[in-house]
């Protein structure tokens, strides 16, 4: 087993998810809590995650009822709005980066939005029937966050870097127990956990320069779940190499992560 001080250290790394999946994958689910029906969102901004669902109150047409929600996308333009809903059911009007909205009847569904910059806005749409300025928004203000750093960058140090990085990552997904290399069994501790995976450590090869882990990573969706492990990121440490068993994963399957960070 990993002793305590080795476990805290390790579990330290923190993964983290740098961006949206590729490779046609499906847009990662809702986050735990917030399935189904879309929750209302009283604050009139709210911050864009790539793949995650922005909840919308939408006002319902009607007899003394002009209302409309107006969405502003961190966008200098939109160039399409694409919707499931029959043209008479939904009024969508598009101005530079501003998208208003109404809807012809009580109904609720996704409309998604491409922006000028090719981001992918994924909106959760919910006719309300009132007049209560107060129960649908009116004004919405789509944020997006700053993009994170590509890597950690590495500490300097007096001398260069030593090599055979590769070989000892080749040896972790082969089960081989390269010479002074110390390899310690993990208690699956909870490394990064999402709506879509869930990554546990198994294994930590204790070399004189570098230290391997060993990841289990589990698809908890009912779709294939292709992953990238480059886009696993290591905060606060010098990540050098990741690499994957197998990179689409079947519903409800596991396969492995292999990660590599420099010893201080």
């Amino acid at each position: 087993m990993i002793p305590g001080s080795l476990a805290r250290l390790v579990l330290g790394l923190g993964l983290s998810w740098a961006a949206a999946q590729e490779g046609g994958e499906r847009p990662p689910l809702l986050p735990k809590g917030d399935r189904g029906t879309a929750t209302p969102r009283p604050s009139p901004a709210v911050e864009w995650t790539e793949g995650v669902r922005v909840p919308v109150r939408v006002p319902v047409q009607g007899p003394g009822r002009e209302l409309m929600t107006t969405l502003s996308f961190p966008e200098e333009s939109i160039e399409t709005a694409i919707t499931g809903w029959a043209e008479a059911e939904i009024t969508a009007v598009v101005k530079r980066g501003l998208l208003f909205l109404r809807l012809a009847r009580k109904s609720e569904g996704q409309l998604s939005v491409i922006g000028g910059s090719g981001s992918h806005y994924l909106l959760y749409l919910r006719g309300v029937e009132t007049t209560d300025p107060d129960s649908y928004d009116s004004y919405l203000k789509i944020l997006k966050k700053e993009p994170a750093a590509r890597s950690d960058p590495l500490p300097r140090r007096q001398s260069p870097r030593p090599g055979a990085a590769v070989e000892l990552l080749q040896a972790m997904r082969l089960g081989l127990h390269p010479e002074a290399v110390k390899i310690l069994r993990a208690r699956r501790e909870l490394a990064f956990e999402s709506p879509s995976l869930e990554v546990r450590l198994l294994y930590v090869y204790d070399a004189p320069s570098y230290r391997g882990l060993v990841f289990e990573v589990k698809n908890l969706t009912s779709d294939r779940q292709a992953v990238d492990a480059s886009r696993f990121r290591g905060r606060g440490t010098s990540l050098v190499l990741t690499a994957m068993r197998e990179n689409v994963i079947p519903p409800g399957a596991m396969t492995r992560l292999f990660a590599l960070v420099w010893k201080d």
